[in-house]
């Protein structure tokens, strides 16, 4: 399912730098949300008058079968892609972090707890080299689980699946086949994305996507 929010030109650069663990990239970005299918965005204006604006484009889940074939794990692969612009005086200024994570929810747990995992994702970016735009892909954010306690539901859970600092006046980052997986879960699962942009001056917006049974 495609969203019809139109999307809006983004004329600056900025530089984003993703962190997974100890990994690190950071590159320049060129164009914005152009030719996106944008599914979501949400604004905030900071104490310099910049309007911030987290926006999510391009979002497709698909639950998949478990690989442990365990009837209490949920998995899923996750394609998008997480921007973030900013725009008036000083914008070239902004520094901040930009997060993409997930609600879950779920409406039971079999002993109160729920183990979450996430496998190496593929990244895409869009580098500005002055003559062309050029592609670059690599998997930065090894494999990552934790358990939780949540009791025994029904209930939702805010997890981070990775971040990065930011500045500069717009980025963006693609995820490909971002698989993520939950065990504990007795039940549907339904998984929410969402994008957040953070100021280093401690402003805060996030933008949420439509919500995918798996």
């Amino acid at each position: 399912m495609k969203p019809s929010n139109p999307s809006s030109p983004v004329r600056r650069r900025g530089r984003l730098t993703v962190v997974g663990l100890a990994a690190a990239v950071a590159v320049t970005f060129s164009a914005g949300t152009a030719g996106a299918a944008v599914d979501s965005t949400s604004v905030v204006v900071d104490a310099e008058q910049r309007t911030i604006s987290a926006i999510m484009s391009d979002t497709f889940v698909r639950g998949l079968a478990p690989l442990d074939r365990n009837p209490l794990t949920r998995q899923w692969t996750h394609d998008g892609t997480a921007e973030f612009t900013v725009t008036g005086d000083k914008a070239e200024e902004f520094t901040g972090t930009v997060k993409i994570g997930y609600l879950i929810g779920y409406p039971a747990t079999f002993g109160g707890k729920i183990k979450v995992s996430y496998s190496t994702p593929s990244f895409g970016f869009d580098i500005d080299s002055g003559v062309s735009s050029l592609g670059l892909s690599g998997s930065l954010i090894p494999t990552l689980t934790a358990e939780m306690e949540v009791g025994f539901g029904p209930g939702v859970k805010q997890v981070e699946a990775a971040s990065g600092k930011i500045s500069g006046a717009t980025g963006k980052i693609s995820v490909v086949n971002f698989l993520g997986t939950v065990t504990g879960v007795v039940g549907p699962a339904t998984i929410q994305p969402y994008v957040t942009v953070v100021s280093d001056s401690g402003d805060s917006v996030t933008t949420f996507g439509r919500t995918w049974d798996v």
